[in-house]
């Protein structure tokens, strides 16, 4: 595991390993502060910006979710979560509860215009609270790590028509 670094002026830098990290806290040479369940230090000097390419790798899967920061030399940070999901579920209980409230009779607010608009690409609520997720995550990330390449997995399974699953 390495401890993530920023500069005193809030720049990213390297990460590194957590006994220089502890050396560094005990000179007062930095201050630790955690970050999302990230222990992370800030350097109290000025230093030079020298930073390597640092990679995100992103793993999507239909239960389970891989995310990975990665230099050419060392592993940073590895992270499995569970994927965005029951979505599905939630808009159809919208459905039901505003369907329950135009089938009343009492007076009803008129309904709204489709905010969708003829612009906008119509993506499934559950594939885009799955993306907007991994969006988030990989914006954490980069205010932790000085990230300049995301790469993002795309494989489909191969299937076999008419086979058992």
């Amino acid at each position: 595991m390495f401890v993530p670094v920023k500069s005193k002026s809030g720049k990213k830098l390297m990460p590194t390993n957590p006994t220089k990290a502890g050396v560094l806290i005990k000179k007062g040479l930095a201050t630790p502060y955690w970050s999302n369940g990230i222990f992370c230090i800030r350097l109290n000097y000025d230093t030079k910006q020298h930073t390597q390419e640092i990679a995100v790798g992103v793993d999507p899967g239909s239960k389970k979710e891989g995310f990975t920061v990665k230099s050419q030399s060392h592993t940073y940070l590895n992270v499995q979560a569970d994927a965005h999901n029951k979505v599905g579920k939630k808009v159809e209980k919208r459905r039901e509860l505003r369907r329950g409230r135009r089938s009343r009779k009492c007076p009803n607010r008129n309904n709204r215009t489709n905010r969708m608009g003829t612009n906008k690409a119509s993506i499934p609520a559950g594939t885009r609270a799955r993306w907007d997720w991994k969006l988030r995550v990989v914006d954490w990330l980069s205010k932790l790590y000085p990230i300049s390449h995301v790469c993002v997995e795309d494989i489909r399974a191969r299937t076999i028509e008419r086979a058992k699953k």
